[in-house]
C-alpha cells in the first residue's frame, strides 16, 4: 500500500519553506525539512527524505504521524527535559542570601552555614553542594577580616599610613 503524502500534508510548498526558514533549533527545521520534502514530491521516498535529513526512516514516519495527528504545532513543540531537582530548594537558597547580604553577616566559613541550614530548615546538605550554590551560582564570597596580631600597635599603624 502506496502513501501519497503530498495530498495528506496540508501545507503548502512555500508555506513550508518560510516556516522552515523560521525555525531556530535544527531539530524543528528537520522535521519542517521532511515535510517540505514529501510535499514537494522531489523524493517520494521515506528512505530517501530520511537520508537528506539525516535521520533514521522510522523518525521520518514518526514525524509524519505526528503532523497528521496534531498539524504543525504538534510537530513543532519541544518538550521539557526532566531532571533531577536541586538538593537546595529554593527556600532555602533564599534564606542563605538574606542571611549573607545583611550588614552583620555572621558566617565565617560554609561549616557555620551547614549547620544552619540544618538547625532551621531541618535538612541535611553536603559541605561541597553548599560551597557550590553559594560561591558559583550564587556568586557570593564569605568575607571574613583577616586575624591581627596582639603585638601590633595602633599608634605605629597610623604613623605608617601618613608615611
Amino acid at each position: 500500500m502506496k502513501v501519497n503524502y503530498q495530498e495528506r500534508i496540508g501545507d503548502t510548498v512555500t508555506e513550508l519553506k518560510i516556516i522552515m526558514s523560521q525555525q531556530r533549533t535544527i531539530t524543528n527545521r528537520q522535521k519542517v525539512q521532511a515535510l517540505y520534502l514529501l510535499k514537494s514530491g522531489l523524493n517520494p521516498s521515506i528512505t530517501d527524505v530520511a537520508e537528506l535529513v539525516g535521520v533514521h526512516r522510522i523518525t521520518v514516519l514518526r514525524l509524519f504521524k505526528q503532523y497528521s495527528e496534531g498539524g504543525l504545532s504538534l510537530l513543532l513543540k519541544l518538550g521539557q527535559s526532566t531532571g533531577r531537582p536541586r538538593a537546595i530548594s529554593s527556600e532555602i537558597i533564599a534564606g542563605i542570601s538574606t542571611k549573607i547580604n545583611e550588614e552583620s553577616c555572621e558566617f565565617k566559613s560554609y561549616k557555620e552555614i551547614v549547620r544552619w541550614v540544618e538547625e532551621n530548615y531541618q535538612v541535611s546538605v553536603k559541605y561541597q553542594t553548599l560551597h557550590k550554590q553559594i560561591r558559583y551560582r550564587m556568586k557570593a564570597k564569605l568575607k571574613v577580616p583577616r586575624r591581627l596580631s596582639n603585638k601590633k600597635a595602633p599608634a605605629a599603624a597610623i604613623e605608617f599610613k601618613k608615611n
